[in-house]
C-alpha cells in the first residue's frame, strides 16, 4: 500500500502517497506540497483524494494547494471538522506556510471500508489525540496508517485542544491493540513500527491502566 513517504515541514510530519499506481491518494499533506506534487508528476500518478488521519495543523497545512492542483477533495472524521474550521496555532502558520483547509468533500466513518485509488481501507476511529483521529487499515498488505495515535515506542500527545489521555489509552488498548494478526504501522511522525512490538515494548502500556484512572 505505501508507495511513498515524505517527511515534511519543521515538525517532521510524515505525509504519504498510497494506492494502486497510477491511481493514488494523498494522506496528511502537512507541508512541502510543491515537492510532493513534483514527485507525483514525475511518476505520472493521478491523485484521486486527500485523506486525513486527524485535523492538526501539521497534518493539514498543505491540503489546499494540493486540492487545487489536482481538483480533488479531502476526507476527515466529522469529529475533527472543527479543527479544519478553526485558526489553529496562529503563531505557527507562517512556519508551516499553511493555508486554510477547504471544506471536506466527505466524512470518514468508523468501521467503513473506504474505497479510493484502487484500495479498500478500513477506517478505525481512535480518538484521544484529537476527537476525530482515525487509522486506515489495508488488509492485503497488512499495513496501517495510524496518524498520531501511536508512534514507535510512543503515543500522541494529549495536551492540545481536544486531547484526552484516558481516551487515547482506551483507543490504543481496546481498539488498536486488539486487531488480529501482524500489522506494520506507519505513523504521523518517526519511523514505521509493528503492532506486536508496540503491544510488547511501548513504554506507555506497561502502565496504561493508570492513565484510565486520571
Amino acid at each position: 500500500m505505501i508507495l511513498q513517504r515524505f517527511t515534511v515541514g519543521p515538525f517532521a510530519e510524515n505525509a504519504y502517497l498510497v494506492g494502486d499506481a497510477p491511481r493514488i491518494a494523498i494522506v496528511d499533506p502537512g507541508g512541502e506540497s510543491d515537492r510532493i506534487g513534483e514527485f507525483i508528476e514525475e511518476k505520472g500518478w493521478k491523485p484521486e483524494r486527500i485523506l486525513l488521519t486527524h485535523g492538526h495543523l501539521d497534518h493539514i497545512a498543505h491540503v489546499a494547494p494540493l486540492a487545487e492542483r489536482y481538483g480533488i477533495g479531502c476526507w476527515i472524521h466529522r469529529d475533527d471538522r472543527g479543527l479544519l474550521e478553526a485558526q489553529q496555532f496562529p503563531e505557527l502558520v507562517e512556519a508551516v506556510d499553511a493555508r486554510p483547509c477547504p471544506d471536506p468533500e466527505g466524512f470518514l466513518e468508523d468501521g467503513e471500508i473506504h474505497e479510493t485509488a484502487g484500495l479498500r481501507l478500513r477506517v478505525l476511529h481512535t480518538p484521544g489525540h484529537t476527537p476525530g483521529g482515525v487509522c486506515f487499515f489495508h488488509e492485503e498488505s497488512r499495513s496501517a496508517l495510524v496518524g498520531d495515535t501511536i508512534f514507535h515506542r510512543g503515543i500522541g500527545r494529549t495536551d492540545l485542544p481536544g486531547g484526552d489521555m484516558a481516551t487515547l489509552a482506551d483507543s490504543i488498548r481496546n481498539r488498536l491493540f486488539v486487531q488480529e494478526g501482524e500489522w506494520e504501522l506507519w505513523p504521523g511522525h518517526g519511523p514505521a513500527t509493528r503492532l506486536s512490538d508496540e503491544r510488547r515494548e511501548n513504554p506507555f502500556f506497561g502502565s496504561a491502566a493508570r492513565f484510565t484512572r486520571v
